[in-house]
């Protein structure tokens, strides 16, 4: 299936960061309302019981904006314990049981990323868990994906890109097909205005490079080399007026005055 279409086995919830219990992914009986109130995770797992022939996956989005072991305790236990969960007391409610068990066919997917945004995981979901980390990229099959006329249009601009992605990966900072994608449309599309707006090719990829990559460039001595390296990189290609080359000046100050330095000064 292409990844737009909808599968009816696989559900993609985005996590809150006021998940602060099980209600958030098992819902609950509304007395004002008089009714269950539902969740898209609960009705998955309804169906995965109903159809306990097909497996079912549930995908929690930056499951770790919230505090994974307050709002999926009670599944934890669920699935140890192979024990029912209770959903609600109340008689008259029909489209919902009253308990319901973890099935088999039902698996549970989270992503996370880890920095000041978000909560680190506890050894309880750790131990329960397997984990994967997705941080190796393939540009190469990426770039066959592009559009033929905008692979003409970038090809200089995508093989710097992947030259400063090189020296990024060898201090963890390097960045994915998010960020490759955005800032190849962006040039891109700037290629296709008027040429009295256009930005040059080299000036246009100096700026999305300080819109799009080094914001996230942070770190204490380790990274002396990496800013010397970019030093002298982005003023090579870019010369003095270089607008990466401005944030990593200073940067580089910071680092030298204060042991530390990032993007936002």
């Amino acid at each position: 299936m292409d990844y737009n279409e909808d599968h009816p086995y696989l559900k993609i919830i985005p996590v809150r960061p006021d998940w602060t219990d099980g209600t958030s992914l098992f819902g609950y009986y509304s007395s004002f309302e008089k009714q269950y109130m539902k969740t898209e995770f609960l009705d998955m797992l309804l169906q995965a019981t109903s159809e306990r022939d097909k497996p079912h996956f549930v995908v929690l989005d930056e499951m770790n904006l919230a505090r994974v072991e307050y709002y999926l305790s009670d599944y934890l236990s669920g699935v140890e314990s192979t024990k029912p969960i209770q959903l609600h007391n109340v008689e008259g409610v029909s489209d919902v049981p009253k308990t319901i068990e973890i099935p088999h066919n039902f698996y549970l997917v989270g992503t996370i990323n880890t920095d000041e945004t978000t909560h680190s995981i506890s050894d309880k979901v750790l131990d329960r868990s397997f984990v994967m980390t997705l941080s190796d990229v393939d540009f190469d099959s990426f770039w066959e994906t592009l559009d033929t006329k905008m692979k003409d249009e970038v090809e200089t601009e995508w093989h710097f890109l992947l030259k400063l992605h090189e020296v990024l990966s060898e201090y963890g900072l390097h960045f994915g097909y998010r960020t490759m994608n955005e800032i190849l449309h962006k040039l891109y599309k700037n290629s296709q205005l008027p040429e009295e707006v256009r930005m040059g090719k080299w000036i246009g990829l100096d700026r999305v490079i300080s819109e799009k990559i080094l914001p996230k460039i942070r770190g204490d001595e380790r990274i002396d080399k990496l800013l010397s390296q970019l030093d002298s990189t982005f003023l090579a290609r870019f010369g003095e007026d270089s607008e990466s080359l401005k944030h990593i000046t200073r940067m580089r100050k910071e680092l030298d005055r204060y042991g530390a330095a990032q993007f936002w000064s």
